[in-house]
């Protein structure tokens, strides 16, 4: 039932008209939604209008036809979501890849050249202290980690000091602690006056301190629901059960187990900038069919050691690394490497551009480097439906991938990578920012397809509970 507006009537922000827009997506709104005041979890999954809700609260109050009431008329509200890391930069790159070239990076700011004067204030040094986000200010901004770019993200949003900070999908490029120290923070923000909007995927992700939480199926809002007893039980609720078997893969690629022994390795690896090492003394060996799990702290230097594995790091030629039995700097070249890895990042959607429609952008994943521009037969796209069907998006198929919700386009990607059934399978924290049912499915797809292939497999996480069952490994980095 719709929460009461009469006279001191505790919300944030109510949602009048029927319908909500912002751009081209419209949610619904028969309840005439009011957003409790507190910490409100809104939860729904990809592709259900979260963004754009948030969208329409912090920009599309007088726009679309949208009516919304505030609790006071000047409410600062402040959105904060991952992309952000572009309008923060002022710099765009066009590949994901670009962020480690030197003729990139000299253009790139630094953190304090970036803050100014905000880097030097005290509430600056308190909100890096709560976050343990140390020593960063000289950093160029696309060399710190996507969990230190997220801590930098909200530090600076609070700066701002918001009536009502939405921030979504806050979770994703967190370690345990970093989450920890997140919550802690929200928990202090709400106490100072703060109302606190979580856009959420998944139900798991609620925090045991959310005050309500409003649910969003199919773009339509749902009323808030404010009994603890039925936030906890949302909270605990099972992901669904995901039934697929090999069976439901489409046929193995010739040659997708093709023989060597060495997928990947690196002895006395490092990665240094400057007088700063990120990097330093890395001995590790992928062979063959083996699966691993990477993890480690935020800024330990995951994503920097798979960018080496990757062809996408300058300083591989640095170092000893050998990729599938063949020494790096011999004569090959990059595009050879990368035709032979499948790879999905965090990042890698920030900088992925293409105005084909998905089912396209999915079948382009099975041609190699040089032959991208070529027009994908009739066989092609039947296979990429296949996958967008298996990853439950077969709906997407002939959408843009620029008007996807962050979620869709990580699924399009990872069908993109899967398609191509490479021998070195490299996931870097494939499940960010999706929902319980997506979660699922992609480890299953993981499961099903290494196990099938023989491929061999990196799956970097911060949490033991999303590592794919047919991981027997696990390789941990340390901050320097």
């Amino acid at each position: 039932m719709r929460q009461s507006m009469d006279n001191n009537a505790n919300f944030s922000v109510s949602f009048d008209s029927p319908r909500l827009g912002y751009g081209n997506v419209v949610i619904q709104n028969p309840e005439r939604v009011a957003v409790p005041s507190g910490i409100c979890a809104v939860v729904g999954p990809n592709g259900a209008g979260k963004s754009t809700l948030g969208l329409v609260i912090e920009k599309g109050r007088y726009a679309y036809g949208n009516r919304l009431s505030f609790q006071r008329p000047d409410m600062k509200v402040k959105m904060l979501a991952f992309t952000d890391i572009h309008a923060l930069t002022g710099i765009e790159v066009t590949r994901y890849d670009q962020r480690l070239e030197a003729t990139v990076n000299d253009l790139v700011p630094t953190v304090s050249e970036i803050l100014g004067a905000k880097a030097e204030s005290e509430r600056w040094q308190e909100l890096c202290e709560a976050f343990t986000l140390h020593d960063i200010a000289d950093k160029r901004i696309n060399y710190l980690s996507s969990g230190e770019l997220r801590k930098l993200l909200i530090i600076n949003a609070l700066l701002d000091l918001p009536d009502i900070l939405i921030l979504d999908n806050p979770y994703i490029g967190l370690d345990a602690r970093s989450r920890g120290e997140l919550d802690n923070a929200i928990r202090g923000i709400a106490g100072s006056g703060v109302d606190i909007i979580l856009l959420l995927c998944d139900l798991g992700d609620i925090p045991d301190y959310t005050t309500s939480v409003i649910l969003l199926h199919d773009r339509t809002l749902s009323a808030p629901i404010t009994d603890r007893k039925e936030i906890e039980r949302l909270r605990s609720m099972a992901a669904p059960e995901v039934i697929i078997t090999a069976a439901d893969l489409p046929a193995q690629k010739e040659g997708a187990a093709e023989g060597f022994e060495i997928a990947f390795a690196i002895e006395d690896g490092h990665v240094r900038y400057g007088s700063r090492s990120v990097l330093e003394g890395i001995d590790w060996t992928v062979r063959r069919g083996e699966r691993w799990a990477l993890t480690g702290p935020n800024g330990s230097g995951k994503s920097l050691l798979l960018s080496l594995v990757c062809a996408d790091n300058p300083q591989a030629y640095a170092n000893r690394i050998t990729i599938f039995d063949r020494r790096r700097g011999s004569g090959e070249s990059i595009w050879e490497i990368k035709d032979r890895i499948g790879y999905v990042c965090p990042e890698m959607q920030l900088y992925f551009r293409s105005s084909l429609p998905v089912m396209e952008i999915v079948a382009g994943g099975l041609r190699n480097s040089l032959s991208q521009f070529r027009k994908a037969t009739p066989a092609e796209l039947e296979e990429a439906a296949a996958w967008l069907r298996l990853l439950d998006i077969g709906h997407l198929a002939d959408r843009n991938f620029a008007e996807l919700s962050s979620g869709e386009q990580r699924l399009v990607l990872l069908a993109r990578t899967f398609i191509k059934q490479p021998p070195l399978l490299i996931l870097d924290e494939p499940l960010h920012g999706l929902d319980a049912d997506r979660k699922e499915r992609v480890r299953r797809l993981i499961d099903l397809l290494v196990d099938r292939n023989g491929s061999s497999l990196i799956f970097v996480t911060h949490y033991t509970r999303e590592i794919p069952t047919i991981v027997t490994q696990t390789k941990v980095l340390e901050k320097v």
